[in-house]
C-alpha cells in the first residue's frame, strides 16, 4: 500500500499521538462518569440517561470505525452475557468494550499508516 510522503512526516506522528491519547481519555472519562453514576444510584432512569450517553459518545470517539464494529457486535456479545436491555449496564459495558476495541484497532492501523520505511 502506497502512503503518501505527508502521512510520513513528524507532523503526522505528533498528530497521532495527539488524537490516541485524547479519544483514550475520553473513553476512559465516560466510563468512569458511568461506574460513578451506577455506584451512586444503582438501577435508576438517570443511570439509563447516563448509559444512552455513554453509548453515544463512544459511538462519536470511535467513528468511523466502531459504527460498524458495534452493530455487527454488539447484538451478540449482549446475548452470550445475557444482556436484557441496551441501557442496563451489562449492555453499557458491552457496548463500551465493543466501541473501545475498535477505537483501539482505529489507533492501530492509523499508526501503521504514518510508520517511517526502515
Amino acid at each position: 500500500m502506497h502512503v503518501p510522503k505527508a502521512l510520513r512526516s513528524p507532523l503526522a506522528r505528533k498528530m497521532w499521538v495527539a488524537y490516541a491519547t485524547a479519544t483514550i481519555l475520553v473513553s476512559l472519562s465516560v466510563l468512569a462518569i458511568y461506574v460513578n453514576a451506577y455506584d451512586d444510584n444503582g438501577l435508576t432512569d438517570r443511570l439509563r440517561g447516563i448509559g444512552s450517553f455513554t453509548r453515544q459518545a463512544m459511538r462519536v470517539v470511535s467513528f468511523p470505525l466502531g459504527l460498524p464494529f458495534g452493530a455487527l457486535a454488539n447484538g451478540p456479545l449482549q446475548a452470550i452475557f445475557g444482556c436484557d436491555k441496551p441501557n442496563e449496564p451489562c449492555g453499557v459495558f458491552v457496548d463500551w468494550w465493543t466501541h473501545f476495541a475498535a477505537l483501539v484497532a482505529q489507533i492501530i492501523s492509523l499508526r501503521l499508516m504514518i510508520r517511517e520505511k526502515t
